[in-house]
């Protein structure tokens, strides 16, 4: 440990030396962070794009081709044979939600408060008479909880040439699906209110089931998918089964292509990061040639140098992986507080971003940068071993 001190201080003797060791661990850091948010934030999409989507549809979404139908028993043993956690019936309609001079095209739905939230894991809670909105609607319509708004709507498939009904709600409280289009269409009713005013009885056009804890984070859709399939075969022509991704399903297979073609194309800026340590290691072989020869003049061996140079890229390596896990969490907080960083959900989706980064995906990128930094170092053990004593002799003397 000494003696690695010792040609510590001969290497940072001098402020240029100094600097420039600085500037090369803030490029390696700061390559490493960037591979490690962008891992983040594709990980984060996938995982609040699938969080948002079961909080509104479950795992599955049974309906049907001709519109309402009741759910009977015979139906209801067909959905028991894929075991679901839980079920919930649910109409959904069309409807134009009205304040003041705004008015928006909504989708209402009628929903029974105890199954809907066990089958989604959305905690809604609609009171009989009053409207559970999305948050983005609510911005909109500049509204709060205790206002009121108004709902026009038909009166369902059978009455579909009546006039329209419009009626008062108040508001009971907000709602928060994480995308922004849900948060900005969805409002909810209790069923029994909105089957009354469409006249419908006992219909519902859809039912939604959840075969996976959705209190938990998806890994695998596998599972849901089979599900899906089995009910398929279970249940006649006449109804549609839809796994909670399927309307979104062409972005999440986007977001695992680009993960790979961004996560390779962003290896150039580990590869210029490199670079700076090879010729932060060429500098110091130059800057320092009289003192190594007088280090390996008094007896120092070539091990005891090469030794030194591994384990100074190791440190160079984990001071950058730790730099790089403090700059992702500030970056992380920074899209979750500050206005500039915010990004507008009618394009990207979702209301917000976060990263997520889970073990494999420090190991990968940790491992990555450390060959990167390994196959430097190399570079320095092969200039420093073809560099003979007596060539730092001459240099020495000719000085």
């Amino acid at each position: 440990m000494n003696s690695y001190l010792s040609i510590l201080k001969i290497v940072l003797h001098g402020r240029s030396a100094g600097k420039i060791l600085l500037a090369t661990v803030f490029s390696f850091t700061f390559s490493i962070a960037v591979i490690l948010c962008t891992f983040g934030l594709m990980d984060g999409f996938d995982h609040l794009l699938k969080s948002g989507l079961r909080h509104s549809s479950g795992d599955i979404i049974l309906t049907n081709r001709r519109g309402f139908f009741p759910v009977t028993a015979e139906l209801k043993e067909k959905i028991d044979s894929v075991k679901p956690i839980a079920v919930t019936p649910v109409i959904q309609t069309e409807a134009f939600a009205l304040h003041g001079d705004s008015s928006k095209g909504v989708l209402v739905r009628g929903i029974e408060e105890d199954s809907f939230s066990k089958t989604t894991g959305l905690k809604v809670k609609v009171p009989s008479g009053s409207v559970v909105i999305g948050e983005e609607l609510a911005k909109q319509f500049k509204v709060k909880v205790g206002d009121e708004i108004a709902l026009t709507f038909g009166r369902g498939n059978e009455a579909a040439s009546s006039l329209p009904t419009i009626k008062l709600f108040q508001i009971s409280s907000l709602v928060k699906h994480g995308i922004y289009q849900k948060d900005l269409r969805f409002v909810y009713l209790n069923r029994a209110d909105l089957a009354e005013l469409l006249g419908l009885g006992n219909k519902v056009n859809q039912v939604i089931l959840s075969v996976k804890d959705v209190n938990k984070p998806l890994e695998n859709l596998d599972d849901i998918e089979a599900s899906r399939q089995k009910l398929r075969l279970e249940v006649s022509s006449d109804y549609l089964v839809r796994p909670f991704w399927n309307e979104y399903s062409f972005l999440i297979e986007a977001v695992k292509v680009e993960k790979f073609s961004i996560s390779l194309i962003l290896q150039l800026i580990v590869v210029v990061a490199v670079f700076n340590i090879i010729a932060f290691v060429i500098y110091i072989m130059e800057k320092k040639a009289q003192d190594f020869f007088f280090l390996r003049a008094v007896g120092m061996s070539l091990s005891s140098l090469t030794r030194f140079w591994f384990i100074s890229v190791i440190i160079i390596w984990a001071v950058s992986c730790v730099g790089a896990y403090i700059a992702s969490h500030i970056f992380n907080w920074g899209l979750q507080n500050l206005w500039f960083l915010q990004i507008p959900g009618e394009i990207y989706v979702l209301s917000s971003l976060n990263i997520r980064l889970d073990l494999m995906a420090y190991v990968t990128v940790y491992a990555v940068s450390l060959l990167w930094i390994l196959i430097a170092a190399f570079g320095g053990y092969l200039r420093m071993r073809n560099k003979p004593i007596i060539q730092g002799l001459r240099q020495e003397f000719s000085s």
